[in-house]
């Protein structure tokens, strides 16, 4: 969930980024080119990156739990105790991608 975060934050960073060089281009500063592509080739590279089903498709919590071995009750112990970390957390609604891992 952090990395997401600070992935979105890099997104807005490089957004900025862009539409200051993108300005520096159309009023005529072409010295501005390798650092507008530059930057709009870091930008294309995260982008999909971003997408919270990035690395494929999300797990229910029954299927994570089924994945790692344990109960799904036990998987939102260790949830609540911050030993795992879903994907997707929107109040009640968790998806996991599969990547996480019990500490």
């Amino acid at each position: 969930m952090r990395a997401q975060l600070l992935l979105q934050k890099a997104e807005r960073l490089l957004v900025n980024r862009l539409e200051q060089l993108e300005a520096r281009l159309l009023a005529g500063d072409e010295g501005a080119w390798p650092a507008y592509l530059e930057a709009l080739k870091v930008l294309a590279s995260l982008v999909p990156n971003l997408r919270p089903d990035a690395g494929g498709p999300m797990l229910t919590t029954a299927e994570m739990a089924s994945r790692l071995g344990v109960a799904p009750k036990t998987l939102l112990r260790r949830k609540a105790r911050g030993e795992i970390w879903p994907a997707v957390a929107q109040g009640k609604f968790l998806r996991w991608s599969g990547q996480e891992n019990l500490r």
